[in-house]
């Protein structure tokens, strides 16, 4: 996968804009989707999965963030909570 300089820009800044709500989360790795070689996830760590509203208020507050990078930019990123375990 060869990451431009925007995308890459862009998924440290999604980061960034994560921690201010979620300081507990860090960045693992950044993959292509599955369905889309166009869209970049970066795997992130650190969600309690045992509480669903905070997995689900994660997904919520970073999809604002990530709407604006593509309407803005025209890349499609997000970032994709794992299992605190799935790096063990």
């Amino acid at each position: 996968m060869n990451l431009n300089h925007v995308q890459e820009r862009l998924i440290n800044e999604l980061v960034i804009y994560a921690q201010k709500k979620y300081p507990e989360i860090q960045l693992k790795k950044i993959v292509e989707s599955p369905g889309d070689s166009n869209h970049i996830w970066g795997i992130v760590s650190g969600i309690d999965w045992d509480n669903d509203d905070k997995v689900m208020d994660f997904t919520e507050y970073v999809s604002y963030k990530q709407d604006d990078f593509l309407v803005e930019y025209g890349y499609p990123v997000a970032l994709m909570p794992v299992p605190v375990d799935a790096f063990s």
